[in-house]
Formats: C-alpha cells, structure tokens, sequence
C-alpha cells in the first residue's frame, strides 16, 4: 500500500523508519509503499521505495497506477493514537473489506511535542497506543494522573493536527491532480475521529476545498470534531456526490474526548438539531446497532454485520449509498 506523510522518514527497512518527528507549518511530504514483512525480517511491515521528500512528479507516477487499476480508491485519514503500523493495520483492513485501493496519510497523532519527545512533567506512564484510549476518562477520574496523561496527550495530537493542515493541503492536491490526470478510478476520502478534526481545520487552507471536490464521497467517520456551528464548516466539503457523517450516541471514545474538551459534544456522537440540511449531505446514525467494544470504529470491525459491509462499500468505494428504488434506513 502507499502512504504519504508529514513525518520525518529515517532509514530503517521497517515501520520504525516512521518517526515522531514533523516541522509544524511545513509542506514537505514523504512516501513509501508499506506491505507485510516476510517471516524473520525485522518489525512487522516491509517499507520500501521511500522518498523524503515528495515533488509533484514524485506523487504522480506513485498514485497514476493507484487510480489507473482496477478498483476504486480510499484515502483515509486517521485520528488520535495511531502510530504508522496501526495506520498500516487499519488501511489493510480497509482493503479486504471493501473492493479499494488504499492510500494512506500518516501523521504525528501520538500525543507528543513535534520533535518526537514527550510532553514535560506528566506523572502517568505513555499508555499503549490506541484510538480507543479516551475510552478511560471519564468525568470521575478527569483530575486523576492516569486520566490526564491521556487528556494532555490528546490535546496536543489536536494541536499537531493544526499544525500539519498546510502539508495536508499539498496531499489532497496531489490525490485531486493524479485523479483528474488519470480519469480512471474515483476515490473517496474517509476522515475517522480526529481525523475530521485535521480535515475541518484543513479548509482554511486555500485550495484544500476545491481539491475535495475531485473526490466522488466524503465520509466523516465518528468524526471527533465539535457538533455545535458544524453546518458552517460542512457546507463547504463539496464532493462530486456525497458527505456522510456517521455518529454513535454511546461512542465511549467521544464522551472521553468530551470530558477532556470541557463538556464539547463532538459531531461522531451527536449532531443534535443544528444539522446541515443540503442534498448532499447525509447523517447516518449507528446509535442502536451492533458498533463493537467503544463504538468508536464500526465501519473496521472483526466481525463486520452484513448491513455495515454493504453500506460501506457502497460509501467507501465511490458509489451512491442508495439505489435507485432503494428507501433510506438510517
């Protein structure tokens, strides 16, 4: 698969050659195709073709075969907690789910400072990584130390988030200009959790929205962004077919990043009655459905339901999410 970063790139064979490290406010991107390590090669992925630093060309011979194949393409935009190889995990889930290409953008969402190191004077330990770690704030143990380790750590994924929008941009160019140049394939850009959050702050860049509107769908998934003034922000998301923002009332995720952000109701778990209404836009609620340990990532389960597989499939490999003749049941 390929992945694009705003990370620096070392020189190891393997994930770790992903490192912590991005300038804030810069626009170098990084490359490099990613695809399970053989039996006894070191680390659990194979990193080759890796280019530090990515120029237009660069981009488009890597994503012209990707838009030039046989299924449609995903690009998917992760959230907090994800180090690459849990990104690398994710976006080959996503392919033998769903009938994609998967190109993945990879950035510092694990809750340290920009220079790799860790946040100064936190008492608790680094917790394992996972997008599921706000599961354990709640709004009894906030002040504990455990609990705001975890709540500074995503604060500052928040932050390092803003900080990446302008190389993001240039990405979302790059997938604009090989799709049109290519005319093949669609794609569809999945933005989960905080991933929304970059996406939302994204569009103040100029350009970021006029190269959404390359993309077939827009897929908000348990955005972690907040739900109040949302409509504002989301009208300007104009893909060639749909926005779909899919949210969970019980998503323990999000009530944990509710605590963490004084009480802010995030979109993934309740748009509440300030909704956009516009054809183009669609809320999918998965509230009293089968979402899965947190309610956090329902469209990557183990055991997906049928009716998720369907419906995704339909979202996340560019096609409309309701046939003709075909009544909405969500």
């Amino acid at each position: 698969m390929l992945i694009f970063t705003n990370r620096e790139l070392g020189d190891a064979p393997d994930e770790s050659t992903f490192l912590r490290r991005f300038t804030p406010g810069g626009t170098r991107l990084a490359m490099a195709n990613v695809a399970r390590a053989p039996k006894g090669a070191p680390g659990t992925w194979a990193v080759s073709n890796v280019d530090k630093d990515v120029d237009d060309g660069d981009s488009l011979r890597a994503l012209l075969p990707v838009f030039g194949g046989t299924r449609p393409v995903l690009v998917y935009l992760h959230g907090h907690q994800n180090p690459p190889g849990t990104l690398f995990e994710r976006c080959e889930r996503l392919r033998a789910l769903y009938p994609v290409e998967v190109v993945g953008f990879s950035w510092v969402s694990e809750g340290c400072l920009p220079d790799g190191s860790e946040l100064p004077g936190l008492v608790a330990p680094a917790p394992v990584a996972g997008e599921s770690a706000l599961m354990a704030v709640t709004d009894a143990n906030r002040t504990d130390d455990s609990a705001q380790a975890l709540i500074r750590r995503y604060r500052q994924s928040k932050t390092n988030a803003q900080d990446s929008v302008d190389a993001l941009a240039r990405f979302l160019r790059m997938v604009g200009t090989a799709r049109l140049f290519a005319n093949a394939q669609p794609f569809t850009l999945a933005a989960h959790s905080l991933g929304s959050h970059f996406l939302q702050y994204t569009l103040e860049v100029p350009g970021a929205g006029e190269s959404l509107g390359t993309a077939f769908n827009v897929a908000l998934l348990a955005p972690c962004t907040r739900a109040s003034g949302h409509p504002d922000w989301l009208a300007r998301i104009r893909p060639k077919n749909q926005v779909f923002v899919t949210f969970n009332r019980s998503d323990s995720v999000l009530f944990g990043a509710r605590v963490a952000d004084a009480g802010q109701v995030k979109l993934g778990a309740d748009p509440g009655p300030e909704r956009l209404s516009a054809s183009q836009v669609r809320y999918i609620d998965f509230s009293d459905a089968a979402v899965g340990v947190g309610g956090h990532s329902y469209f990557a389960l183990r055991r997906m339901p049928k009716a998720f597989t369907g419906l995704f499939s339909r979202i996340l490999g560019s096609a409309p999410d309701l046939q003709p003749g075909e009544n909405p049941s969500a």
